[in-house]
């Protein structure tokens, strides 16, 4: 019975073992893919798109209503509870984490090393490197590119709740 829970024992350290090194190649693709890198920058661009959509939010209120000073600065603290509510609830590093369990789980063994021998390539890193630049640029064109539509749609927005405003005497 003894040596049944002994072996027992082993085979399952020797899966946490194996577990652990799996887990280690799997993180070390994505830093070679430059993952946790590409999560970070995400994060930053979602949170840059939040700031600037809240700025744009008070600039019109406060163009539209022209408040005192005490007011303004109401407005400024519900923009800023605004934006601090807007930011995702975890890390790049959980986000990485979790990526690494979903993608990780798609590979043998075998085949992560096929992959960490690629992608820890000159040629891989290389292409790593200008996927990344590549995409900040795209990122930044496109939200070029867009905010004229932002502005827009939120100008439009602002239009139409002063309207219905009017509409319904709203106002004491």
């Amino acid at each position: 019975m003894r040596k049944a829970a002994l072996i027992g024992l082993l085979l399952m350290s020797f899966g946490a073992v194996a577990s652990e090194g799996r887990d280690a190649k799997i993180y070390q693709l994505l830093e070679a893919q430059g993952i946790q890198a590409t999560f970070d920058e995400q994060m930053r661009v979602r949170e840059d798109h939040n700031k600037r959509s809240v700025r744009i939010m008070v600039d019109d209120t406060m163009k539209r209503l022209k408040p005192n000073a005490e007011f303004k600065k109401k407005f400024n603290e519900a923009a800023e509870e605004l934006f601090a509510a807007l930011q995702p609830p975890w890390t790049p590093n959980e986000v990485t984490t979790i990526w690494a369990s979903i993608y990780g789980s798609k590979f043998s063994d075998e085949e992560l090393d096929q992959l960490l021998a690629f992608y820890t390539s000159p040629v891989a890193q290389k292409e790593t490197l200008a996927g990344r630049s590549s995409l900040a640029e795209f990122n930044q064109y496109l939200q070029t590119q867009y905010e004229p539509y932002e502005r827009r749609a939120i100008q439009q927005y602002a239009d139409r709740m002063k309207s219905l405003g009017k509409e319904c005497r709203c106002k004491k």
